[in-house]
């Protein structure tokens, strides 16, 4: 009987042990299934980056991004721009408030690689014009409606370490004049947290049949996949052979009204950090200083000549993304 009892004792121990083992496997392998659920495979085809929330394989990274949505992404923009350099369309001087705009855009992604949309930003291209957007409204030195460009971005090369697209925007004028710009972005992700955007731009000015030229370069390091910080650079050509003879230079696709054939270079710095509520909307909170032009490689003369103390641009705003899970009809 006393053996009885020892045993008896003995498997319950037994089974005591057991339950407590596989209560801490299954917490193991919860917490697994977690991580994977976040670090699981992104757009861009590998683990490189934490996911915006599990099941959405958009990567929370922002220098980890493709340069189009995932399938039925919708994308809204908000900004406050300010560009110092703004001319008097009367006097063609300087004017001595700086031009403030609050531009709203909107983009969706028909497919995993064509994007469109109403919008002054598109990932990976230059930086956004003031005055622009599906809602753009200018709120000095005057109160009026700015210009709207249409976009179509298409992604025709997308492998682990590079990207390329295709871009045709449509700068509809309800302020300045009418202009197309055809680009070729180029996305580089030189390790995990670092990203270099480059490409061409071309930008075709109807009034006066002019041209620019735009080779930007900038860098994304985020510090944490939430943190990340930016520089920009580059070339911009501006008014190339454009015809002076009742050509009007007050296009919100120009720096500001130069003479023809300039040539100069912009610099920029910013960073921004980036929140995802709910599993479905994620939003990049940002702000970028920056001289549009920083340095001359010809510098203008007479009113038209803007030193870089006066060509400060500063932006401030919001990009919200939504989960496709919302177009799908998952939450209902």
């Amino acid at each position: 009987m006393k053996g009885s009892r020892w045993i008896g004792v003995f498997l319950v121990v037994g089974l005591m042990g057991t339950s407590a083992a596989a209560q801490d496997k299954a917490v193991e392998e919860a917490e697994t299934v977690e991580r994977e659920a976040i670090i699981e495979e992104t757009s861009v085809g590998e683990a490189i980056a934490e996911t915006a929330a599990p099941g959405w394989t958009y990567p929370k990274a922002y220098a980890s991004r493709p340069l189009t949505m995932n399938k039925f992404m919708i994308r809204a923009t908000f900004a406050v721009d300010t560009k110092r350099a703004n001319i008097n369309r009367s006097t063609g001087a300087q004017e001595a408030s700086p031009l403030v705009s609050i531009d709203l855009g909107a983009a969706f992604s028909i497919f995993d690689n064509l994007e469109v949309g109403v919008s002054n930003y598109r990932l990976g291209s230059s930086p956004a014009n003031a005055g622009q957007g599906m809602f753009p409204i200018v709120v000095s030195p005057i109160g009026s409606f700015g210009d709207m460009p249409l976009y179509v971005r298409y992604s025709f090369m997308r492998k682990d370490y590079v990207e390329m697209a295709a871009d045709f925007v449509l700068l509809v004028p309800s302020w300045t004049n009418l202009a197309a710009t055809f680009g070729l972005p180029v996305r580089i992700r030189a390790r995990g947290p670092v990203t270099v955007d480059t490409g061409t731009e071309f930008v075709i000015l109807s009034n006066g049949a002019g041209l620019n030229i735009e080779l930007p370069v900038k860098a994304t390091y985020n510090i944490t996949p939430a943190g990340f910080i930016f520089g920009d650079s580059g070339f911009s050509f501006q008014n190339v052979a454009r015809n002076l003879t009742g050509g009007s230079y007050f296009d919100t696709s120009l720096a500001f009204p130069v003479a023809r054939n300039q040539v100069f270079m912009p610099l920029g710095i910013g960073g921004g950090y980036t929140h995802v509520i709910k599993n479905i909307v994620m939003i990049d909170v940002f702000a970028r200083f920056g001289w549009n032009p920083f340095a001359y490689l010809n510098p203008p003369t007479g009113v038209n000549a803007i030193p870089a103390a006066d060509s400060w641009v500063l932006s401030v705003g919001a990009i919200i993304h939504t989960s496709p899970v919302i177009h799908d009809g998952d939450l209902n």
